[in-house]
């Protein structure tokens, strides 16, 4: 297993981002802090050009010889016109 050159474990990438983390496993939203991203928005894993959905206080699973990305979006919410119309 390939251990980075900067002595941690796992390299996460949010939002362009560079973070180093020395645990195996995350919490979605303690990722969030991490990056310094509010609480409230939706975190999306980045795989192949591809977004998937990750469900707050989900865990994680780092791997040591991948970046792993993420995009951080606003929390989905509607407008008042929106929730009368449906």
């Amino acid at each position: 297993m390939a251990r980075w050159d900067i002595g941690m474990t796992h390299i996460v990438d949010v939002d362009g981002q560079l973070l180093a983390i020395d645990a195996k496993v995350i919490d979605a939203t303690a990722l969030l802090a991490r990056a310094n991203c509010p609480l409230d928005r939706q975190l999306l894993m980045v795989r192949a050009g591809e977004r998937y959905s990750v469900k707050p206080g989900s865990l994680i699973r780092l791997a040591r010889d991948e970046v792993l990305f993420f995009e951080s979006s606003p929390a989905f919410s509607y407008a008042l016109p929106e929730l009368l119309a449906a």
